[in-house]
């Protein structure tokens, strides 16, 4: 970026040195106008005649001069912060193009996402932790709970969404994996265009050591506290994670990471704190729902063959009362509400779910009738 003497900012790409986009603004210090060398531009209400194409017709010939605001086409205020985003003007326009795109195929299909939109999943479910160090964390249904919710989105969400699902159950779920997962998340959002949705479900268990929180994977040293401490997955790290998300979209992480048995093979319990756990890593677009409150412990039983929290989860997909509006949508208020009092009536008010909203619209498609 470089000022002008007359006031004018200009912003130069760093490797060529091409001026990509430049701003003035008006003596009268109430309009201004910027653009870029390709003429494309944005102007307030009395700057619209200032920009001109000047046109040399050769020695001693008067030049043309016409005004940019005549030219059809000119003024394209949504393409000049892409600009900057993109370090081009060519592949500026073109997303600004598709954005116009779509929303005219929302409008006239009354469609709440647009064509193209991707939903992206990584569904991580731990129930045999590692014979050596963390065989007595063993659960019955978490790598039924993670299964089953990529099943679900996979076969209801085609309507809505490009789905791409990550799947890492019991042994393959370990703390590089999931971090290698996230990354790979992380890059196909950033390839979209704004519209993506991200899902991060993690079915196991969580703990609490000396006032840190860290959700357990498969490999971790569960023989003491020192061991959880250097092998676990530390939830400001995945909050860290999530946060380079918000840039690109929408995360919803589902956590059912409170079982009972969170304990050191020494006996030294570490129970998670499920309401310390979602506040800490929701911010922005980052929507968290958690399992249960506090230090309640969150239930799997035979008769659901899931985690309470899941089967909730997946009943949402087919119960009509998930949909608020009755339009075959699940918005991200219709979803909290519906686990929110499905939860406590499965588990006799013992579990209730919590949630940190920080964005509203549509979640996913709904097959109730």
């Amino acid at each position: 970026m470089a000022a002008y003497g007359d006031g004018t900012i200009r912003w130069h790409r760093m490797s060529d040195g091409a001026e990509l986009l430049a701003f003035m603004p008006l003596a009268d210090r109430s309009n201004w106008v910027a653009w870029t060398p390709e003429g494309f531009y944005a102007a307030t209400a009395g700057a619209h005649g200032v920009l001109r194409w000047h046109v040399n017709r050769g020695w001693g010939v008067a030049a043309d001069s016409i005004a940019i605001a005549d030219i059809p086409g000119s003024y394209r205020p949504e393409v000049l912060p892409l600009v900057l985003q993109e370090l081009e003007a060519p592949r500026a326009l073109g997303l600004a193009e598709l954005a116009k795109h779509n929303r005219q195929v929302m409008l006239r299909t009354n469609s709440r996402m647009p064509p193209g939109a991707r939903l992206y999943l990584l569904a991580v479910g731990i129930s045999a932790y590692n014979e050596e160090y963390a065989k007595h964390l063993r659960l019955n249904y978490a790598h039924r709970d993670a299964n089953d919710l990529a099943s679900a989105l996979a076969n209801t969400q085609d309507s809505l969404y490009q789905v791409r699902l990550q799947m890492l159950l019991d042994r393959d779920a370990t703390k590089p994996g999931i971090l290698r997962a996230l990354s790979i998340m992380r890059d196909g959002m950033a390839a979209g265009d704004g519209h993506g949705l991200a899902v991060v479900h993690f079915s196991g268990h969580g703990a609490m050591v000396d006032g840190k929180l860290y959700l357990l994977p498969a490999e971790v040293d569960a023989r003491d506290e020192v061991g959880i401490r250097s092998s676990a997955l530390a939830a400001d790290v995945l909050r860290d994670e999530l946060l380079r998300f918000a840039a690109y979209g929408r995360v919803l992480v589902l956590l059912d990471a409170c079982h009972s048995g969170a304990a050191t093979a020494s006996g030294a319990r570490v129970g998670m704190d499920s309401t310390a756990l979602r506040n800490g890593l929701a911010a922005g677009s980052v929507t968290v729902l958690t399992s249960s409150s506090g230090a309640e412990v969150s239930f799997e039983r035979p008769e659901w063959e899931h985690g309470a929290f899941t089967k909730v989860l997946l009943d949402a997909f087919d119960d009509p009362d998930a949909d608020l509006d009755r339009n075959r949508l699940i918005t991200a208020l219709g979803l909290t509400k519906f686990v929110a009092s499905r939860v406590p009536a499965l588990t006799g008010g013992t579990q209730n779910p919590g949630t940190e909203l920080r964005f509203e619209g549509t979640l996913f498609a709904s097959g109730a009738a």
